[in-house]
């Protein structure tokens, strides 16, 4: 490969990146406010960006794969532009994600704008909308928060995590074995510590990436190490289909923690993800920095 082929991608991703800088959330978010109670014309501005926000995801995503598809010719200066151009390409692919989050986001804190959104956002991606707003929903409700204005994103370092190719093996060898949905494993992990980013002990004295407590480890962790991310989520499995998992999800999620609002965030997450696995990636990234 030509190092001039990867300068020529280099220019095209920062040119991308450039184009997400413009699309700023302040600036959108302001615009929101001031309508002077328009919220049709909200909406179809919240719209239009969250469908900017999924080509853009797309395009860098294809970029980074068609990068790493390819070999530099064996010299320093091909090297490094290769180098360089795959990672601008991850940096714009998690870079999207998260600005697609800070839509989400805004659109969720603004009661009832959701369900105006949605009317002006195409159906392969308003059911994932729906979802991701209804979870944000049932976790603030789990949470006691009320005032939504007052809330923000709060973001912590990329690191901590697993990449997703492991954990994803993770879970489908452990719903396999249970005969169950692995995207609620992914839904479980996300929510309860972020993918492992958040394993330390919980208020009510929870551990590990699944945050069980050391009572219930003890009869369902089957000697494993509770924070081990493979073994936490097989005994997580497994205790998803000791208490009916197979039959009714619901009700297995709800033994789990025992509050249906937490129920339904674990479902929306989990329908997301198994509409389009990719969405596993929106979650992994979302409230990171790096």
């Amino acid at each position: 490969m030509r190092a001039i082929t990867i300068r020529s991608r280099i220019a095209g991703i920062c040119t991308g990146l450039a184009a997400l800088a413009a699309l700023s959330p302040l600036t959108v978010q302001a615009a929101a406010f001031s309508e002077g109670g328009d919220q049709d014309l909200t909406a179809q501005r919240y719209a239009n960006l969250l469908v900017k926000d999924e080509a853009a995801i797309l395009q860098f995503h294809a970029d980074a794969d068609l990068l790493r598809a390819q070999t530099p010719d064996d010299n320093w200066l091909s090297r490094y532009s290769y180098r360089s151009a795959v990672l601008t390409a991850d940096y714009g692919y998690r870079s999207a994600i998260r600005l697609e989050q800070r839509h989400l986001f805004d659109i969720a804190v603004q009661p009832g704008l959701e369900t105006a959104v949605i009317a002006y956002t195409p159906r392969n991606l308003s059911a994932q909308v729906m979802d991701t707003i209804d979870a944000y929903h049932a976790m603030w409700r789990l949470a006691g928060y009320d005032e939504l204005n007052l809330l923000h994103i709060h973001t912590r370092p990329l690191s901590g995590a697993l990449p997703t190719a492991a954990l994803t093996s993770y879970y489908a060898d452990a719903a396999g074995r249970y005969e169950l949905d692995w995207s609620y494993l992914a839904s479980i992990n996300y929510i309860e510590s972020d993918f492992g980013r958040v394993p330390g002990t919980s208020s009510a004295g929870a551990l590990g990436p699944m945050q069980f407590m050391p009572a219930t480890w003890s009869e369902y962790g089957e000697g494993g190490d509770i924070n081990n991310p493979k073994d936490s989520i097989q005994a997580a499995a497994r205790y998803l289909f000791l208490n009916g998992g197979r039959k009714d999800m619901n009700r297995a999620v709800f033994a789990y923690n025992h509050d249906w609002d937490y129920v339904t965030a674990v479902a929306d997450y989990a329908s997301v993800i198994r509409r389009d696995p990719g969405w596993l990636d929106r979650l992994y990234y979302w409230s990171t920095a790096g």
